[in-house]
């Protein structure tokens, strides 16, 4: 009898615990929500990156160049690694030469990569492809553009 009531006032105490839970996270706004569960996914990437030996934001801090460091946002882009250079999709007309992307480093714009940037002061990198994502750049973004935020920007 006595262990019968030991386990109906252990599992009570139980239910409780957990229903506290569940009372908690019905009180955070939508935006508190939003917020963790992108802290979330950043901490699974995180690890999925440390994985594969880069840092918390994809980048290979130890890559010869930018675009080695890179390598992991580019999907499925050609890569010329003795030249540095990366062809995203090839443009659309037949009177354009242009065959690499367009870079934006902190709202400046290059032609080709950078050699000063310092690779451990990346904190973001997205890649555009489609012409659509692209439009926003004219002419100079037919190829494709790689845009980087650094640390620097990001404070």
């Amino acid at each position: 009898m006595r262990i019968a009531l030991f386990l109906m006032f252990f599992i009570l105490i139980i239910t409780s615990a957990f229903s506290q839970d569940k009372i908690i996270a019905k009180e955070l706004t939508k935006k508190e929500i939003r917020s963790l569960k992108r802290k979330k996914a950043f901490e699974k990437q995180k690890v999925r990156y440390e994985k594969r030996g880069l840092n918390a934001w994809g980048v290979n801090e130890n890559a010869p160049n930018l675009v080695m460091a890179i390598r992991e946002h580019l999907g499925s882009a050609r890569i010329d690694p003795q030249r540095g250079l990366v062809i995203i999709r090839q443009s659309e007309s037949f009177s354009n030469t242009q065959n690499y992307p367009l870079w934006i480093i902190d709202g400046q714009q290059f032609n080709f990569p950078p050699n000063s940037l310092s690779l451990q002061n990346i904190r973001e990198v997205k890649v555009y492809e489609s012409l659509a994502e692209t439009n926003k750049w004219g002419q100079q973004g037919r190829a494709g553009v790689i845009e980087i935020i650094t640390l620097n920007l990001s404070n």
